[in-house]
Formats: structure tokens, C-alpha cells, sequence
């Protein structure tokens, strides 16, 4: 049966319908797919579509408050309120239940009030209410299913009923909303003979050889499982490993969707890349800085393709843990849209020790029960594997790997007890004399403070091309081009420089240096630290030289304590900890976490009580990164003409065009943007400005400011005295 209606411009509603309820054959789903629209057949909202009057009347409320009244009695308390939810959310985040209970419990609530008054008007036009099945409007059912649900308990199993569902939803409508097609997935065309022909073209390394066939032996011998780990050093090739695992697993299981995800936007590039050369054109990647590649007259091919990258409709995705787990845990639209596509999908987690630690006790009943309700596979893989879930069956051989390899041992130096600037000028002394004796040298500090100071410290004794700084106060490209100065041609080596950074180098940068200094940190990331010298194994024994913390510590004080207990302890009192020796420490470190975890963020209790803002600001704060103490700058682009641009364009564009105009070109600026501290900014005695338009501060000028080599400069680089003079 086709409606008069319209659903959008030029559409009719039962055509959009048909296309929505063609994307899954779940029948929760397409009892929310009819329904979610239905408010829209209201005089009010079909006049604003036609464009006969400037607004309408809210439509997902009556929609959901429709589908309760036909639906009340005949579906169970539950699976009634997770249809309600999903249309009455769906333009907004996902609504929680308490919210939703004192809604439909008030009586005196204006906007159920106007909801029912829309009811009545639609309930009189009967191809509406033949095409809906609809009986009568009963307010009477609004109040008791309000009271039914203030009842309820929920369990993990229902969080992920409710958020597959709302994404279902959510996904399918706003794609046939922009293509007018209901959605069809793209075959899953990743030949494993496309991997084993970039492989023949690497040099042989039969050490790397021999741990694939034994992981994938392994794999083999246990099919079936849902989760997989892979545990073994720095160095072993991983992300190859993986790459082959995820492929084999697709196949054999017919799965049409491999996600990859890593801790740091910093590091997606250059894994793009290797994937890129295997798969050309055929790898998606996904975060905040990502531009889509489109014609720029066709905003609708914008629309599309930002819509297909931001939603991981793509057979092959490339993202971050961030954007992993906001989709499993926000609460807000944008992010739920994408946890339908982790239904069916090879999901691996590269570096899962950078998952923070307060998650862990969330995932481990969470991880097994999500990967059987979704049907997917989960790969977890680290050097140091936290104890994330207790269900996974480990594909590496991993005592036998660490027991192999030798390539470095832990020392303990000693910097004086005193204030910061002394202990870096003797941190500065051990790197001249390590500099000296020809060594390459990489010493990371926890502050980009210090290590611009530490930079400072050694520029006078190391003058030439031989000293590197490298920060997140660096914009990509100068990060990138310093870690291609550093390295030998064609090689991973690193020949008598030295490199002062923070911890940008932990995960996924492939360099190999000669000698290491690390300040006091996680074990986990002690480790991550020492992948870092000696990278190769073709040198002698090298040492990774971990020193007391300089100033302040800004990690988390429970794994500092398991750190003491298992490293520094020892460490201190003169003993050398060998690489082929630490695994056994590595495990007890997590073993001693695993027991002290606590879900501090009360993210389980939340999902019991289906208090989905709550959880949505428990993993924005888990994820913040002092958000809140900076502000994003863009360097050296006078944000004025881009106004200018912009609002020369809002005379000629519609608001959904010029939307996706102002998209296009915050995607442009993102290589220009940093992230700075407010002390710092503040620190420049300078008026900021900020767009308003693009909510972003910008300093055109930047002489000063910025340097390549370097990065933004804090105060103490810009004072004409000298720190330490």
C-alpha cells in the first residue's frame, strides 16, 4: 500500500519505509522501522515538508507513543521499551530509562500532552490508520507503561539488544535518507593471495615465518571460538600476522567486515599504508581527521561517502580504540551508528594495553557475551596483554617467543633527588656520553614540557643533525618528516642520533636505536619502550635505562604501585631484568591489577539501570585526555577568510549543503590543527582568537610560536634567558 505522505522532500513515506525495513529481517526492527516515521503524516509536519510553513512539530515522540498503544499487551515490558526507545531517540541520543519512565509518568508533561493532541489528528485520517493497523488513542496505556518500565532491570544482554537495535535504526534511515536505496553491503573481496604476493617481496625472515604458521596452526585447531589473543614481542610482526588471521577467519566464516583498530590516530597512516599496498583503494580509514575524497560539486557523493566512512558500512575499516568504544558505549547518535557494523565483522584491537585500565572490568563480562550475540570475531594483540577478557584462546606461543629473544635488558640510573631542571641536566649528561661512545639514543620523558626542556638542555653539546624532539606539540607532517630524517635509507635503523619524545613513540613507530632512557612509567609501557632498541636483534644486548620520575606523575596510581612491586623494586636494588625473562613479569603485573580492578566509573551499574547518559559521560571521561584544560588551534591559516568563504556560500546553499560545506573544510584544516594546553596558549600573552563558525582558535601568525623542529613553543623555549643559565 502507498501513503500520500511524504518523508522527506520528494519522498513518500511508504517508500521510505519499504527501503528502511528491507535492511534487516529482525522483527523488533521492523516493527521500529514502520513505526518511526509515523508522526510525520501530522497536517503540521506534511506543510513543513512542502515547505508551506518554516517548522513542524517534533514526530519521533507521537511515533513511539503510537507504536506503544497498538503494541501494549502484546509484546513483553521489555521488548516494548526497547522499540519505544529506539524511535523516540532516534534524532537524539539514546534516551535512558528513568528519563523515559518520568516522561510517560507525568501526566502534566507538555510534551506528551502535544504528542497525544498529534495522535488525535492522525488517528482520524484512515488510509493512516489502515496502513499502521492503528485501533484508538488510549492515554491510559502511556501512564501504565510508564510505571511498567520504572520497574525493569536490565542486563548486559539487553544493553546490546537496545544499542543494535537503535543503530539498526538510526543506520538505515539516515542512509536511505541520503541515497533514497535501501543499503546493501559491498562483497567482502580480499584475496589471501594479494597478502602472500607483498610478503614474497619482503626480505626473509624465518623468525617471523615460523610465528605465523604456529599462530595459524593454532587457529586452525580451534575454529570455533569467538576471541583470540596474540601475545608475543615487539618486533614479531603482528600486523601482518594479523592481517593473514583476520582474512582466514572472514573466509572460513563468512564474515563480510574486517575492523582494525589502534590506540593512536598518529599511527593509522603509515598501518593505511602496508594494508593500502596489499588492498589498493580498497581500505577504509575512519577518525577525526580523516578527509573524504569526493568531486567538490557533488555534495550528495560527500554526503555519501562521509556517511558509508563514518558509520563503518566499508568492508575494510581502519580506526581508532576511541571510536571503537564510543560506539559500544556512548550514548550519543553519532557514535551508536556504528555498532551495527561490528555485527558479522573480524574485529581486531592492535596495542590493547593502551585500553584504559578502568575498562577492564567491564570487558571481561562484556567482550564473550558481545562477540556471541553479534556474531563476531575479536583479536586482541600486545606485547603486554592486560587481562581484558578471561575467554580467549592464545594463538601465540608466547613463552617460547620471549625465551628466543634477548635483545635488550632493564638497568636502573640514578638522577639526583633534587629540583626538575638538575635531574634533566644530569639526564643530559648521560646522553653527550652515550652520544660519544657513537650510540644511537632515544629517551622518552612522561611531559612534552620536559622533554623541550631536556631538547634545550642538549642543543649546545649536540650541535648538528644529529639531536630530534618529537611531541604531540608537533603538527603530523613535522612529525613525519622526523621520523624519515632519523632513520637509516630504506631501513628501520637509527645511526648516531638521539631523539627526546614522550610517548607517541610507544605504539606502532618502527624504529630501532641503539641504547634507551625511559622515566618511570606503567610496565606496560616500559616494555612498549624497549621494542625500541635493539628492535632487530642484530646488535649486542642493548639497555633500556629506566630513571626515577622527574617532577610529577600523571599516570594512574594503581598501576604505578604494580609497577613498583614487580620492576622498580628490583631495579633499584641493582638487578638487570632480562627481555627473554619478562613475560613472567609481565603476567604477574596484570594478575596483581586483575584483582584490584574496579569498575570506578560504575559503567556496569549504569548499563543495569539503562542509564545510557550516564555511561556516555563515564567513557567521555575515560577518553578525555585533558580535554577539558585545551583548546584545538589552527596554526598559520587566518580562520577570518575562511569566514568569509563560508558565509559567502550560505547565501547560495541550503542548510544541509551548507552543512556539509563547513564539513569539507574542518576535514581541510585538520592537518593544521593542535591540541594545546590552556597554561600554554594563555602563556603566549597574546589575544587568540576563536571562529565561532568553525569553533576553532587560530593564530595566523606563528613566527615564534611554532617551529618545525620543535613544535608549539612553551614559555621557556620562547625567554631570551636560558633555562638553566
Amino acid at each position: 500500500m502507498e501513503l500520500k505522505y511524504f518523508s522527506h522532500p520528494g519522498k513518500l513515506l511508504s517508500e521510505h519505509i519499504v527501503h528502511i525495513e528491507a535492511f534487516c529481517a529482525d522483527t523488533l526492527f521492523s516493527l521500529a522501522a514502520r513505526f518511526h516515521d509515523l508522526g510525520k503524516v501530522s497536517d503540521s509536519f506534511q506543510r513543513y515538508i512542502t515547505k508551506e510553513s518554516s517548522h513542524a512539530q517534533p514526530h519521533a515522540l507521537p511515533s513511539a507513543l503510537a507504536f506503544v498503544m497498538e503494541y501494549y499487551g502484546k509484546l513483553d515490558t521489555k521488548k516494548l521499551f526497547f522499540v519505544f526507545n529506539a524511535i523516540r531517540s532516534h534524532h537524539g541520543a539514546l534516551a535512558s530509562k528513568k528519563y523515559v519512565a518520568d516522561l510517560l509518568i507525568d501526566d502534566t508533561n507538555i510534551g506528551v500532552g502535544k504528542a497525544i493532541e498529534q495522535l488525535r489528528g492522525i488517528y482520524t485520517k484512515e488510509d493512516v490508520r489502515s496502513y499502521f493497523g492503528l485501533g484508538k488513542v488510549d492515554e491510559s496505556v502511556v501512564e501504565a507503561f510508564g510505571f511498567d518500565i520504572d520497574d525493569l532491570r536490565f542486563s548486559l544482554e539487553d544493553f546490546i539488544t537496545q544499542k543494535l537495535l537503535f543503530s539498526r535504526l538510526i543506520f538505515a534511515d539516515k542512509f536511505e535518507a541520503i541515497t533514497a536505496q535501501p543499503f546493501e553491503a559491498k562483497p567482502f573481496d580480499y584475496p589471501l593471495q594479494n597478502l602472500y604476493a607483498f610478503k614474497s617481496r619482503l626480505p626473509k625472515n624465518e623468525e617471523r615465518s615460523q610465528a605465523t604458521r604456529d599462530i595459524l596452526q593454532n587457529y586452525e585447531a580451534n575454529l570455533d571460538r569467538n576471541i583470540y589473543t596474540i601475545t608475543a614481542p615487539t618486533g614479531i610482526g603482528k600486523t601482518l600476522i594479523s592481517l593473514e588471521l583476520a582474512l582466514r577467519i572472514a573466509k572460513n566464516r563468512g564474515k563480510n567486515r574486517v575492523i582494525y583498530t589502534i590506540p593512536f590516530t598518529s599511527i593509522i597512516d603509515q598501518t593505511a599504508a602496508i594494508f593500502e599496498k596489499i588492498f589498493p583503494n580498497q581500505i577504509t580509514k575512519h577518525h577525526h581527521k580523516v578527509e573524504f575524497a569526493t568531486d567538490e560539486e557533488r555534495l550528495n557523493d560527500y554526503d555519501r561517502i562521509k556517511y558509508l566512512v563514518e558509520s563503518w558500512a566499508e568492508p575494510f575499516i581502519l580506526s581508532t580504540f576511541y571510536q571503537l568504544f564510543f560506539a559500544l558505549l556512548s550514548d550519543a547518535n553519532s557514535d551508536n551508528i556504528k555498532f551495527q557494523s561490528l555485527h558479522n565483522a573480524v574485529i581486531i584491537l592492535d596495542e590493547v594495553q593502551a585500553i584504559p585500565f578502568e575498562l577492564w572490568k567491564i570487558l571481561q563480562p562484556l567482550l564473550p557475551l558481545l562477540a556471541k550475540r553479534i556474531d563476531s570475531v575479536f583479536v586482541l594483540m600486545s606485547a603486554t596483554m592486560p587481562i581484558i577478557t578471561k575467554e580467549a584462546v592464545e594463538l601465540a606461543p608466547k613463552k617460547e617467543l620471549y625465551a628466543q629473544k634477548n635483545r635488550y635488558k632493564l638497568s636502573w640510573l640514578d638522577v639526583p633527588k633534587e629540583e626538575t631542571k638538575t635531574k634533566i641536566t644530569a639526564l643530559a649528561k648521560n646522553i653527550v656520553n652515550l652520544a660519544r661512545e657513537g650510540k644511537s639514543v632515544v629517551c622518552i620523558l612522561n611531559t612534552i614540557k620536559n622533554s623541550k626542556l631536556l631538547y634545550k638542555r642538549l642543543l649546545s653539546p649536540l650541535e648538528g643533525d644529529t639531536l630530534f624532539l618529537l611531541n604531540s606539540y608537533m603538527l603530523p607532517c613535522d612529525r613525519e618528516a622526523i621520523l624519515d630524517r632519523l632513520c637509516e635509507p630504506n631501513s628501520n635503523q637509527v645511526r648516531g642520533k638521539i631523539l627526546i619524545c614522550t610517548q607517541v613513540i610507544e605504539a606502532g613507530v618502527d624504529l630501532d636505536f641503539d641504547v634507551g632512557l625511559r622515566e618511570l612509567a606503567p610496565l606496560s609501557s616500559i616494555i612498549q619502550t624497549a621494542g625500541r632498541v635493539n628492535r632487530e636483534g642484530k646488535k649486542e644486548q642493548a639497555t633500556l635505562f629506566i630513571f626515577d620520575t622527574l617532577d610529577y606523575e600523571i599516570y594512574d596510581k594503581v598501576l604505578m604501585d604494580a609497577t613498583r612491586r614487580y620492576l622498580l623494586n628490583r631495579l633499584q636494588r641493582g638487578e638487570t631484568i632480562q627481555e627473554q625473562d619478562i613475560l613472567e613479569d609481565i603476567e604477574d603485573f596484570f594478575a596483581s591489577l586483575d584483582v584490584r580492578l574496579s569498575d570506578r566509573h560504575r559503567i556496569g551499574e549504569y548499563i543495569k539501570k539503562f542509564d545510557f547518559a550516564q555511561i556516555g559521560t563515564a567513557v567521555r571521561e575515560l577518553f578525555k585526555e585533558e580535554a577539558s584544560f585545551t583548546h584545538s588551534v589552527v596554526l598559520g591559516i587566518d580562520l577570518k577568510e575562511e569566514e568569509e568563504r563560508y558565509f559567502e556560500q550560505a547565501k547560495i546553499l541550503d542548510r544541509w549543503a551548507l552543512k556539509s560545506y563547513k564539513e569539507r573544510r574542518l576535514k581541510a584544516l585538520a592537518s593544521s590543527i593542535l591540541n594545546i594546553k590552556e597554561k600554554d596558549l594563555q602563556s603566549l600573552g597574546i589575544n587568540v582568537p576563536k571562529s565561532e563558525v568553525f569553533g576553532l582558535y587560530y593564530i595566523k601568525n606563528i613566527d615564534g610560536v611554532y617551529d618545525p623542529k620543535r613544535g608549539f613553543l612553551i614559555s621557556e623555549e620562547r625567554e631570551l634567558l636560558d633555562a638553566f643559565e
